[in-house]
């Protein structure tokens, strides 16, 4: 009867972690569509061309959003 106890609690653990990963991969993967699709190619181009302290900057700040 133990080990259908731990059975049960190893299931529940292991659906608790997929819910913590699942969501927040949906969530990643929903704003990489979107930014695409609403964000033209040729504005990123410009935003991100060249080696200045602004496109550094923003090179930065959306390479750390999109790590979040």
């Amino acid at each position: 009867m133990n080990i259908l106890n731990e059975i049960g609690h190893a299931l529940a653990v292991a659906g608790a972690m997929a819910w913590e990963i699942l969501w927040p991969l949906v969530l990643g993967f929903t704003l990489s569509g979107i930014v695409p699709a609403v964000v033209r190619k040729e504005q990123i181009t410009r935003l991100l061309s060249g080696d200045s302290p602004k496109a550094l900057a923003a090179a930065t700040g959306l390479g750390a959003a999109s790590s979040s």
